[in-house]
């Protein structure tokens, strides 16, 4: 094994069976699962505190949440805006590359998603999502109509997938900001740690595997913040449908061991956010980071 330096790119790359870009991807792929993975979570996981309830606020609740993405350098930035009603709820992301990443993969992700609140439980209703990546630039609907879930795409998708998702696939998975959501608020007994979690873009469906729920120590980082009750888990990912064929090992998408999330409650029974997680790459480890929290709306 030795290092190699690629001129005109900052990546460093290690010389084995795979080539360097398929090893920057593999790196690139990472910090994308693991933003994903922030905006999607399980309903059953263990160690939490009495949860947020919409039904119980006086009012509207906006939470903004920023987050960077670091390969070594900061190369993602992720922010999240969500408004919680007691019956309705709106979220947005986007998602951009960054700093030198930029130059060499232009990324900018927007999604936006609404849907009900019921009995303080979020179920999907639209999504909406654009890829400016200077190519397809590709913007899509989905829409959960109760009895089947459509999806509108412009440019429209040349396929959709071997397999795609089925009908009822699609059904029993939810959008990742509706997921978010539902992370979000968490209840008793219910946080973000336990669990298989499905979601559905428009196309590929996922499944994410949160296992072995601990708490740890908050950093100064989180203290500031204002979070309590530390929950960390291993999440792992893998490809259902909607995606190219391929054997069951290679449905990880290059990720051989589980990527490792750190969840926290904005004060006790206040809303579950994503702290950081973290997934080892053959450049190193991709880290997502919570760098700026802001919420307004009144608890009765």
């Amino acid at each position: 094994m030795h290092w190699s330096f690629k001129r005109g790119s900052y990546w460093g790359y290690i010389s084995l069976k795979v080539q360097p870009k398929e090893l920057s991807m593999i790196a690139f792929r990472a910090l994308i699962i693991a933003a994903l993975i922030g905006v999607c979570a399980p309903a059953k996981p263990a160690f939490a505190q009495e949860g947020f309830s919409p039904s119980a606020q006086p009012g509207p609740v906006h939470l903004a949440l920023g987050y960077s993405g670091r390969l070594y350098i900061k190369v993602l930035d992720i922010q999240f805006d969500q408004i919680i009603e007691p019956k309705a709820f709106n979220s947005q992301v986007r998602l951009v590359t960054y700093g030198l990443l930029r130059a060499f993969r232009k990324l900018d992700m927007r999604s936006n998603a609404q849907g009900r609140i019921v009995d303080d439980q979020a179920v999907p209703g639209s999504m909406y999502h654009a890829n400016i990546d200077g190519k397809d630039n590709r913007k899509v609907t989905v829409t959960w109509t109760g009895e089947d879930v459509l999806t509108s795409a412009t440019p429209a998708y040349g396929n959709m997938g071997n397999p795609p998702a089925s009908r009822v696939q699609k059904l029993a998975a939810a959008d990742p900001l509706t997921q978010f959501m539902r992370m979000t608020l968490a209840h008793s007994h219910d946080g973000p740690c336990q669990g298989k979690a499905r979601f559905y873009d428009g196309k590929q469906l996922y499944d994410l595997d949160f296992s072995t729920p601990r708490p740890y120590v908050l950093d100064a980082r989180e203290r500031r913040f204002g979070l309590v009750n530390p929950l960390r888990c291993n999440v792992r990912y893998s490809e259902v449908a909607g995606f190219k064929k391929k054997p069951p090992e290679q449905r990880n998408s290059g990720l051989k061991r589980p990527i490792t999330s750190d969840w926290a409650q904005i004060g006790n029974n206040g809303p579950w956010v994503l702290s950081s997680l973290s997934a080892d790459t053959p450049l190193g480890a991709a880290v997502i980071q919570l760098d700026q929290m802001a919420m307004r709306g009144e608890k009765p």
